[in-house]
């Protein structure tokens, strides 16, 4: 094949030159051509606007509360006071179930127990029990008198060793005996300290309506804590008294003011000891009369008929159902004359959230009372506000896949909105009004860096600049830092080539509906 080219070659030499001389020209307005390429960029201006972003999920409407009403036994439906789909109020009598025989039992059970109480005088009996209260009510008054007083009192004696006589001036000037014994002092203060703070808060925890048990609980703590108390303050009287001698401040103004104080905690704190002791007394001995006046008969027997009373009033309150709280009647099985079931219907809260479950990207943006909006497949044109009331916080893995349960309260209701629909939800995660914007499609990053193209006015060709962004949505993104209002992006980049032809050029330089990419057609381009 070479050797026939070769021979051809030598035998057409005119022709073979021409030929190269062709492609040589062909090859040279080619790369000539390729050179002329010109590029036109799509720009937009930097401009304010606002950007929602949201999180959008699909759920069904519920109450907020089911509850299915039961009876604690079973008989015949003597009452049913509702119907389906009534409100009712807590504590509304829903139905009943036949209760004679329950009354019949307890009213027994109470002629027994009154059988082996009713032997005392009726009048003794009365005012032993009335002695018993008194001393309890009295002991309460005790309590409550010491609680306010040892406060205050605790709070005086701190000032004396933050501030006081026994501040770090005077202590400092004292022997290492000295020193150890205003430690030793501190020391137990603030035992004392945390003891009062504990029956404090064991006082406020309590009423006067409280059990006796509890009552005499405190009578007892509160008595510990004024014996300590009593402890503490003579111990810091003699403390005292060895500061005053060692630094021979007898008739220092501050140290005979300190003298009286630490005197009245004396007198009150042991003054507190012997009234809570005589009430504690008072409780024990009332409550040994009593005793002793009832011990006519065994006291386990009636305690034993006590039990019994109480077991007959609960199995006669098991025969009516009432309403535990605020609702509608969702479904009722109970029917006068038919025998009750373990359910006699259900009961629901009026209030409805919907719930839906997000995946763990979506839920790292939803945050409890960020706003919402409703709409329902089953009701057209309802659109209603709501905010997200509920969050787990432990997700639920099926299939590999995590989601989380979130609740969505109404802000407002609508009769039509049923439980069990279907609600498409839009969960406002981020909201920002007149915020510096671009296109998302002029936002590059590279290596960790944001960044957009401009045209350099002097070169005419695109130089990248960095910049800060925020928040984004599908379509724009937010501009923290790095452009100003009015500058001028690159949106995107188009190359065309030019041609000394005139229809070759108009056919390369149309755009869109065909208008030539030159003069006022390239400016209408540039924005």
């Amino acid at each position: 094949m070479l050797q026939k080219i070769k021979l051809f070659i030598l035998s057409h030499k005119i022709i073979s030159l021409v030929s190269l001389l062709i492609v040589i020209i062909g090859g040279y307005f080619l790369i000539k051509n390729n050179n002329n390429s010109e590029a036109s960029y799509t720009t937009e201006i930097v401009e304010r606007n606002n950007i929602i972003t949201y999180v959008t999920g699909t759920g069904q409407v519920e109450a907020t509360n089911t509850l299915t009403l039961k009876s604690g036994t079973t008989g015949d439906v003597t009452y049913v006071g509702v119907k389906v789909g009534d409100f009712v109020k807590k504590g509304k009598l829903i139905a009943s179930i036949d209760s004679s025989d329950a009354k019949m039992a307890l009213e027994n059970a109470k002629i027994s127990l009154a059988k082996l109480t009713d032997d005392p005088d009726s009048l003794s009996l009365l005012q032993k029990e009335n002695s018993v209260s008194e001393s309890y009510n009295s002991g309460w008054n005790t309590v409550s008198s010491f609680i306010t007083e040892i406060n205050s009192i605790i709070v005086e004696v701190k000032d004396v060793y933050d501030t006081g006589f026994f501040n770090y001036e005077n202590v400092s000037r004292l022997s290492s005996v000295g020193k150890d014994k205003v430690d030793l002092s501190e020391e137990k203060y603030y035992e004392v300290e945390k003891n009062i703070k504990e029956i404090t808060k064991l006082y406020k925890s309590l009423s006067r309506a409280s059990s006796e048990e509890e009552i005499m609980n405190l009578l007892n703590k509160s008595h510990e804590s004024a014996k300590l108390l009593a402890n503490n303050v003579k111990e810091m009287k003699t403390t005292f008294d060895y500061m005053v001698n060692y630094l021979d401040y007898q008739d220092d103004e501050d140290a005979l003011s300190t003298e009286t104080d630490i005197n009245s905690w004396v007198d009150s704190s042991n003054s507190y000891v012997t009234s809570l002791l005589s009430a504690i007394n008072s409780i024990n001995e009332n409550t040994e009369s009593l005793n002793d006046l009832l011990d006519g008969e065994d006291k386990l027997d009636i305690r034993s008929a006590e039990l019994s009373v109480q077991s007959k009033q609960d199995a006669y309150n098991d025969c009516f159902v009432y309403a535990p709280f605020d609702g509608i009647i969702a479904t009722l099985t109970a029917k006068v004359g038919e025998s009750s079931g373990s359910s006699i219907g259900t009961l629901i809260t009026e209030q409805k959230v919907v719930a839906i479950s997000l995946n763990e990207v979506d839920i790292a943006t939803v945050k409890l009372g960020q706003k919402t909006m409703l709409t329902f497949d089953a009701i057209e044109g309802l659109s209603i506000e709501g905010v997200v009331s509920e969050i787990d916080s432990v997700g639920t893995v099926s299939s590999g896949v995590v989601t989380y349960g979130v609740k969505i309260s109404f802000d407002s209701d609508d009769e039509r909105i049923k439980t069990g629909m279907s609600a498409n939800i839009e969960i406002i995660t981020e909201s920002k009004k007149n915020i510096l914007v671009v296109s998302s499609s002029a936002v590059k990053t590279k290596n960790g860096i944001s960044y957009i193209e401009m045209l350099n006015p002097s070169s005419g060709l695109p130089v990248r600049k960095e910049i800060e962004i925020g928040i984004s949505d599908d379509t724009l993104t937010e501009i923290i830092s790095g452009l100003n209002e009015g500058d001028e992006v690159i949106l995107k980049t188009a190359t065309s080539s030019s041609s000394s032809s005139k229809s070759s050029t108009n056919k390369n330089m149309m755009m869109g509906g065909g208008v030539p990419m030159g003069g006022s057609a390239m400016g209408g381009l540039m924005r």
